[in-house]
């Protein structure tokens, strides 16, 4: 029966199909009739198989059900687990991506606990392809650097590159062209010995557009003309097309519009041969940007009209109106109006974005307060240990309000950053919201345990490092290096609370600042009790140190609040700048 079921497998290899199903038939018939539920499964997962390999995947998926039942049957774990898998991948073949993540979290289960970490990656890799199907991005990303994570354990250069490759695309698609740039990159270094020239091409073309980006168009085409090298070397048709579109908006950003037209009509003509529904819209999206911006209006409509009628439901009203603008203007030269109006948007848009930034910190003022409130009548709660019912109803009232100020707080930080444009302003909501982090983490944890009012430091703060870590992408989430070395520390919330402030302050500093494209950084982060009623706290980096030419200047507002921070627990930070900056303070406990 082993051997039917072996031989089954070699037939569908070979895409012999029917004989395929039949080697499998005689198995589980063989199986059924000594009733063997270990080789029925095995013989249903091989028919799965086989229809999942013929494009049958609605039968493929019964199938695998069978299979499931008789691994539960037989108490085969790892056959359970595999059946769950080939259920999801068939579901995510029908573009059922809801369910098929509820199979492969069902299989992912399976295989942590069983250790099998080659097909744990596989499967959280297409868990993450499944929800950048849904557009759910933040997931995509989660799950794509949890396989990049376990296939980096294993040193499976293949998979690596595919994560990599995975994330930098998301990041380009998120229009994060740095971030993209490096993942990509990362990626072209282990693949470029790689035989499979598809993946070659793809990276080439996907690095080119994220220069594209970046508005470096030079360096956008320099990429893009290498993948068509590739490309037609191995007569890759559909490969070719999507690079002709990409050399089209490369050359219309360096406003070399023959060019341009030249390589958008090629990727026409290739997509209709083709039936590239996908790349022809895309097509006639850059043909009517080359008339628009040459002014050739008249066929601007024209092509705005062909998009529209590819795929009406990809074409918004805004769209409609810009087909209408752009015939309007054909037939009266309209000038300045659209200028004029512009302005007055973008007026409005400063003013809104100020409302919204003073909202913003009457909001951060009053959490701040709230949560010192919360702090000294929690602790006064706790050392008078009175079990008033009245008390603990307004002590949990306090909890809530606290926890959603928080998170009220911390979704307005989350959505003020994504809307706006000007990067310094972003950088201070950020540099706020990991402020808001380090209170946050020490609230729930007296929020979870009401059972003492002292912080376990050595958890608080390699969480509260890892999120500061975790908020830089690209370069510095990578190759800086957090060691954190705690002792077993117990301290009340508020010495844990001016602690993790203080941390948070000198971690973001050295992560902006320290390094400047340097590899191996180091951050190093020690919390050790020296006396039996003192710590002492030390933070420092293997970067380039503190410039002569800052010294003199004001502290800003985060080495104020450090120094605040630093006379509340009635202590004074050291300073030592060589070979990096090193921090250091005695606390009295």
């Amino acid at each position: 029966m082993k051997c039917l079921n072996l031989e089954s497998q070699y037939y569908g290899e070979l895409k012999k199909y029917d004989s395929a199903k039949v080697c499998a038939h005689e198995a589980l018939s063989q199986a059924e009739i000594y009733h063997l539920d270990s080789l029925k499964g095995k013989s249903w997962y091989t028919l799965g198989m086989i229809s999942f390999s013929n494009n049958n995947l609605q039968q493929s998926i019964v199938e695998y059900n069978k299979a499931l039942v008789a691994y539960k049957e037989s108490h085969q774990t790892a056959g359970v687990g595999t059946s769950y898998l080939g259920i999801g991948i068939s579901e995510q073949g029908l573009t059922n991506y809801s369910s098929s993540i509820g199979h492969y979290l069902q299989a992912a289960d399976i295989f942590q606990n069983l250790g099998d970490e080659m097909y744990l990656a596989y499967t959280f890799n297409s868990i993450a392809d499944c929800f950048n199907e849904l557009s759910k991005y933040g997931e995509t990303l989660e799950y794509n650097k949890k396989a990049l994570f376990i296939r980096r354990k294993l040193k499976d250069e293949q998979g690596i590159s595919q994560s990599l490759n995975n994330i930098g695309f998301l990041y380009y698609k998120l229009q994060k062209a740095d971030s993209a740039i490096y993942y990509l990159s990362r990626s072209l270094e282990i693949i470029k010995n790689d035989k499979d020239s598809s993946g070659f091409v793809l990276t080439l073309q996907d690095i080119g557009a994220a220069y594209k980006i970046k508005g470096e168009f030079k360096k956008a085409e320099k990429y893009s003309l290498r993948a068509q090298n590739i490309a037609s070397n191995y007569g890759m048709e559909k490969e070719l097309a999507g690079g002709n579109a990409d050399l089209a908006e490369i050359y219309t950003g360096q406003k070399d519009y023959a060019k341009a037209l030249q390589h958008v009509n090629t990727a026409i003509d290739t997509a209709r041969k083709l039936n590239l529904t996908e790349l022809l819209l895309k097509a006639y999206t850059i043909k009517y940007t080359i008339y628009k911006k040459t002014g050739d209006y008249k066929n601007a409509v024209v092509y705005g009209d062909k998009r529209a009628q590819l795929n009406d439901s990809l074409f918004t009203i805004s769209a409609n109106r810009a087909i209408t603008e752009m015939a309007t203007k054909y037939k009266t030269a309209q000038t300045e109006k659209d200028r004029d109006a512009y302005k007055v948007r973008s007026q409005l848009q400063q003013k809104i974005v100020s409302q919204q930034t003073k909202y913003i910190v009457v909001l951060s003022i009053a959490a701040v307060l709230l949560a010192a409130l919360f702090v000294i009548a929690y602790n006064n709660f706790r050392k008078k240990n009175k079990a008033n019912k009245r008390i603990q109803t307004l002590m949990q009232d306090l909890h809530h309000r606290v926890k959603n100020n928080l998170q009220i707080l911390s979704g307005l930080f989350t959505m003020q950053i994504d809307n706006l444009s000007d990067e310094n302003t972003k950088n201070a909501l950020r540099e706020n919201e990991a402020r808001l982090t380090s209170m946050n983490l020490i609230h729930n944890k007296l929020y979870l345990d009401n059972t003492t009012t002292k912080i376990e430091m050595n958890d608080y703060l390699t969480k509260l490092l890892n999120h500061i870590k975790d908020s830089f992408g690209g370069y510095k989430q990578n190759e800086i290096n957090l060691r954190i070395e705690v002792s077993n520390i117990m301290l009340e919330a508020d010495k844990a609370v001016a602690i993790g402030l203080i941390a948070n302050e000198l971690t973001t500093n050295a992560f902006k600042y320290a390094f400047n494209g340097q590899v191996h950084g180091e951050i190093h982060l020690a919390l050790q009790l020296v006396e039996k009623s003192k710590i002492l706290l030390t933070l420092g980096d293997n970067g380039v140190g503190l410039k002569a030419e800052n010294k003199d200047k004001a502290p800003s507002f985060g080495l104020k609040l450090v120094n605040l921070m630093a006379r509340q627990l009635n202590s004074t930070l050291v300073v030592n700048n060589n070979n990096g900056v090193f921090y250091q303070m005695e606390i009295s406990i």
